[in-house]
């Protein structure tokens, strides 16, 4: 009878244990759900809250900016580790939960993000100073901005300048490309334009203790668009 009753109480315990998820407020949630796929947060929230999310991992996000900006891996990490800072740093997220009756819920989430609307703009500038630098190392010290290069009188100067430039190699070409990356990510501000996208949450149909975000990896991409600006 003993036995019989512990085996009871255990079992209430297991029922109460994994029914608290499907018993959760949405916006915590939905809180979760951002914090783990854009911040790399929360991810026992996130495991407690959903059976399974395809939430990228650091090591995708290396990968693509390995692949995007044709970066060694070691240099797309240290480049992924500075995006993660500014993202963490100048971005943030409010949710307002709209009224719904039944199970499904709808977060509306405001979103402030990085400001990248000159991103190209600024890379070019941060690769002209990079190769300005690159020139006075050469011992070209009179050169403070490309567009000097221009002005130079002296035919000398100015062809061992085009000689050097024209023998650039592709790993110089590469570590500019990469320092002008570096500092140009470390300049990216919040923008002062929100965004406003809507989530759906409901309760997983197959994994009853857990939820699941209505078009998951539409959601996401649009999170992420969002927040990249």
């Amino acid at each position: 009878m003993k036995k019989k009753r512990i085996i009871i109480i255990l079992a209430f315990i297991v029922v109460v244990l994994t029914g608290c998820a499907n018993n959760a407020n949405p916006k915590e949630v939905a809180t979760a759900f951002i914090n783990n796929v854009i911040y790399g947060q929360d991810k026992e929230a996130a495991e407690k809250y959903f059976y399974q999310l395809d939430a990228p991992s650091e090591k995708d996000l290396i990968q693509d900016f390995s692949e995007l900006f044709d970066l060694s891996k070691e240099q797309a990490k240290e480049l992924a580790t500075i995006y993660q800072e500014r993202l963490e740093k100048e971005t943030s997220f409010s949710i307002k939960m709209n009224d719904r009756t039944g199970k499904k819920q709808e977060a509306q989430v405001t979103v402030i993000g990085l400001d990248s609307t000159k991103f190209d703009q600024i890379i070019d500038q941060k690769t002209d100073e990079e190769l300005v630098l690159w020139l006075k190392k050469k011992g070209y010290d009179t050169i403070r901005t490309i567009e000097d290069i221009d002005k130079i009188s002296d035919e000398n100067q100015l062809n061992g300048i085009l000689k050097e430039l024209d023998a650039l190699n592709d790993k110089d070409l590469n570590q500019i490309q990469f320092e002008a990356l570096k500092k140009t990510f470390k300049e990216l501000k919040a923008d002062k334009e929100p965004k406003t996208i809507h989530l759906e949450l409901e309760p997983d149909k197959k994994e009853k203790n857990y939820w699941i975000i209505v078009d998951e990896e539409k959601r996401f991409n649009e999170l992420l668009d969002a927040f990249q600006g």
